[in-house]
C-alpha cells in the first residue's frame, strides 16, 4: 500500500500537467485566433476610413459642382430683380419682385452654408493666438446698430487677459451665428452676455466661453437637435434669413479646434446659454 501511494500521486501529477498542457495549448489557439480577428479588423477600420475619405472627397466635390451650377443663375437675378423693380411703377409688382429676391437671397445663403460645411470637413484649420476681448469687440462694433434696433443690451464679462489658439475667421463666424440666433429670439429686447473662463480637460487647457440671450429659450426636444443639419426651432422654421445650418457650421468648427459645444435652456421664456471650448492661447 505504502508503495502504490507516490506512484498513485504520480499519475495525478502526470494528469494535471497534461490537463494544464492542453489549457495551455487552447489558450494559445484563443490568442492565435484573437490576433488575427484584430488583425482583420484594422484592416477593415484602414479600408472603412479610406473610403469615407473618398465619400467625403466626392460630397464637396458634388457639392461644390451644384454651388457653381445654382449660384451662376443666381448672379444675374440677384443683380438684375433691382433693376426690374426700379422700372415697374405698380405697388403690387414691386412686393411680387421683393418676393423673388428674397427668395433668390435665401437659396444663395442655403448654397454658400452647404459649400462651407462641406468645405469643413476636408480643410484644416490655421490656428494663431489671438485676444478673446478684441473679438467678442468686432463684434459688438458690426452688429451695434443692429443690436440698437432690437434693442438688446450687451454684456461683456470677457477679461482682457484671455487669449486663444484659434483661426480667427472661423471663431468670428461661431460668434456671428450664435448671435444672430440669440438676436432672433430676443425680438422684443433683452439681454446678451459673453463670459469666458479658463478650464481643464484631459486633452489640455481651454477657454469655456458662454454666450447668454434671454429669449424665448427652448424646450428639451430642441436642444437634443439643436446643431443638428438643416434643423430649425419651431420661431425661424420658416424664416427665409435661417438655412438651419448655422450652428451646425459652429459645431463643425469648435471640434476642428479640438473643443465642444452644447447649449443649455430651462424652458419657454427662460433664455437659452450656448457654451464652447477654444484652446488656451
Amino acid at each position: 500500500m505504502i508503495d502504490e501511494y507516490p506512484k498513485k500521486l504520480e499519475e495525478e501529477l502526470e494528469k494535471k500537467n497534461a490537463q494544464i498542457e492542453e489549457l495551455n495549448r487552447k489558450l494559445n489557439e484563443t490568442e492565435r485566433k484573437l490576433n488575427e480577428l484584430n488583425r482583420d479588423l484594422e484592416q477593415r477600420v484602414i479600408e472603412r476610413t479610406v473610403e469615407v475619405n473618398r465619400l467625403l472627397l466626392h460630397k464637396t466635390k458634388f457639392i461644390d459642382n451644384l454651388s457653381h451650377d445654382l449660384g451662376t443663375p443666381l448672379t444675374p437675378l440677384l443683380a438684375l430683380l433691382p433693376v426690374i423693380k426700379e422700372e415697374v411703377s405698380d405697388t403690387k409688382t414691386k412686393e411680387l419682385i421683393d418676393t423673388c429676391i428674397r427668395n433668390a437671397e435665401y437659396i444663395k445663403r442655403v448654397v454658400n452654408n452647404t459649400k462651407k460645411l462641406a468645405e469643413l470637413s476636408t480643410t484644416d484649420l490655421y490656428l494663431k493666438r489671438e485676444n478673446l476681448l478684441e473679438i467678442v469687440n468686432d463684434l459688438q462694433e458690426k452688429y451695434k446698430a443692429v443690436f440698437k434696433s432690437f434693442n438688446i443690451n450687451i454684456e461683456n464679462n470677457v477679461d482682457e487677459n484671455i487669449y486663444v489658439k484659434t483661426e480667427k475667421s472661423r471663431l468670428i463666424e461661431v460668434f456671428d451665428h450664435v448671435s444672430s440666433n440669440a438676436v432672433n429670439s430676443m425680438l422684443d429686447g433683452g439681454t446678451l452676455t459673453f463670459d469666458a473662463e479658463k478650464v481643464e480637460k484631459k486633452t489640455g487647457s481651454f477657454i469655456e466661453i458662454s454666450i447668454h440671450d434671454t429669449g424665448v429659450g427652448l424646450s428639451s426636444d430642441k436642444t437634443d437637435h439643436l446643431f443638428d443639419e438643416f434643423y430649425k426651432t419651431d420661431e425661424s422654421r420658416h424664416k427665409l434669413d435661417s438655412t438651419g445650418l448655422g450652428l451646425t457650421i459652429c459645431k463643425r468648427i469648435v471640434e476642428k479646434h479640438g473643443g465642444r459645444i452644447w447649449v443649455k435652456s430651462y424652458g419657454a421664456g427662460k433664455g437659452t446659454t450656448i457654451y464652447f471650448t477654444i484652446p488656451l492661447g
